[in-house]
């Protein structure tokens, strides 16, 4: 039997579907998928996100592809589209970093369904995700609302029987003006009581859903634990949706059953939304852990569902203990981070290579708060400090820091390491802003590798002048220079 992974069921669920547009800002786990889709890099997610917003109004379906921190940046355009309502279908997949292995933060990004008011699938198979990213397409041209797909970096990996094309082509819809016949208000009014009406009705009856009836226990799961927990001697719905949640379904489950087990990562989404019920049991009881979810977790689970845990002292995961990379031994930067380390002032870095210079044997970035937050929150500091930015985190959303600082006269150093790619998640080309730099503030430039004895000497030159100014340092990634 030949078989397909979920990366590969995805990529023939956007050629069945026709996603003429596919737009992504990389980073684990989605990178691999967004070059298999062969999807347009963007600046940043809202910028992916409104270019397909664009496509969509105009008649193209669309397919927007990032990480989980990466939904924070999108989240503007996502919610007020909710309820501007758009054109042919536009599904955002969302891939959350569990663990986490590439990311700054472990997020759960389910909880952009309630916050945008939109539908959320959550497969738990390649062959699922196959037709849930058909069923969203669908779903998003019939309510004219995105859709999101969640996926995490187990169910891309995750092998099943290969799927045969099943071609899925829109109506090429276009957006209609009568939107805005209704205020604001009119406009959420009709998505309550029409729109997400019918996202209940789409949750309750979708092929999705899977039910299988043994015994007096039951296990609610939805995403990879739904795959987890098959063949376990008890009942299983394993849910299609995570947002809208099928109620009428869970309810007949729930009333048919003694005890439940609700098998979720990373966080206790739908947990929360039927804990009041004394039957359930799941990550908020004790019964199984926040985080990734393994099977080992939910049969420990069914054997101690009669009983209440005790809550164990909690281990928290060390760098020791799972290992560290570091800086690159040839990377060109090395004699500026030495450099950095000397110059007491504080540094703030950004979420590119520059994060692992904040432990041993460096230590010379402070504080590291996302990707494009470095000059923002080095014009912060209650002296004059440096933020360390790479030069796709300077394009994605470093630049409006910069100009902030330029229109509000802050004091700041900014380096910008100046090496043309996103080194971090693959080594795509960054864009070349240095002659806006130029126009901007004072700007010098800085061969790497270079002496570091000169490095520190400009860092303390220009840590004198009053205002903005930025050093470019450039520099080659020699783990990407064979992609130029």
């Amino acid at each position: 039997m030949t078989l397909m992974s979920g990366l590969q069921a995805a990529v023939q669920a956007a050629q069945d579907a026709g996603a003429e547009v596919r737009t992504y800002v990389p980073g684990y786990p989605i990178t691999d998928l967004a070059a298999a889709l062969k999807a347009e890099i963007s600046v940043n997610e809202k910028v992916a996100l409104e270019i397909a917003l664009g496509a969509s109004a105009t008649g193209l379906r669309a397919l927007v592809i990032v990480k989980q921190v990466g939904m924070n940046i999108l989240a503007d355009p996502l919610v007020i589209s909710a309820t501007h309502t758009i054109g042919s279908g536009v599904v955002v997949i969302a891939g959350d970093d569990l663990g986490p292995r590439g990311s700054q933060v472990e997020m759960d990004s389910r909880f952009y369904g309630p916050l945008a008011e939109i539908p959320v699938l959550d497969p738990r198979s390649p062959a699922a995700l196959h037709a849930s990213i058909l069923e969203a397409f669908i779903l998003s041209e019939k309510l004219r609302i995105p859709v999101i797909v969640r996926v995490t970096t187990r169910l891309l990996d995750a092998e099943g029987p290969s799927i045969l094309p099943l071609p899925s082509k829109g109506a090429a819809q276009q957006f209609e003006r009568e939107a805005w016949d209704l205020t604001m208000r009119g406009r959420h009014q009709r998505h309550h009581d029409r729109i997400m009406a019918l996202a209940e009705e789409a949750s309750e009856s979708t092929a999705l859903n899977q039910l299988e009836i043994s015994g007096s226990v039951g296990i609610i799961a939805s995403g990879r634990p739904a795959a987890l927990a098959e063949g376990l001697g008890v009942s299983l719905l394993s849910l299609g949706y995570s947002n809208p949640l099928p109620t009428m379904l869970l309810q007949r489950f729930m009333d048919g059953h003694r005890l439940i087990l609700v098998a979720e990562e990373p966080e206790p989404f739908i947990e929360s939304q039927l804990a009041l019920s004394p039957k359930v049991r799941g990550k908020l009881t004790g019964h199984l852990p926040r985080g990734p979810v393994e099977r080992a977790d939910i049969i420990w689970a069914l054997d101690n569902l009669e009983k209440r845990p005790e809550k164990k002292p909690q281990v928290y995961e060390s760098v020791a203990e799972r290992g560290y990379a570091g800086i690159c031994e040839d990377c060109p930067f090395i004699p500026l981070f030495r450099a950095l380390a000397k110059v007491d002032v504080p540094v703030a870095g950004d979420a590119g290579c520059v994060i692992r210079a904040t432990r041993e044997s460096y230590q010379s970035v402070d504080v590291v708060y996302g990707l494009g937050s470095s000059i923002a929150v080095a014009s912060g500091f209650a002296k004059k400090g440096i933020a360390v930015v790479g030069d796709y985190a300077l394009a994605h959303s470093g630049l409006q820091g910069l100009i902030n600082a330029v229109w509000q006269k802050r004091d700041v150093l900014v380096i910008v390491l100046k090496n043309d790619v996103a080194a971090m998640t693959g080594g795509q080309e960054a864009p070349d802003l240095t002659y806006l730099l130029v126009d901007l503030v004072p700007t010098r430039y800085m061969e790497q590798p270079g002496p570091e004895k000169e490095m520190e000497l400009v860092l303390r030159e220009e840590l004198k002048r009053s205002g903005p100014s930025v050093v470019v340092a450039l520099g080659k990634c020699t783990k990407h220079a064979s992609k130029e």
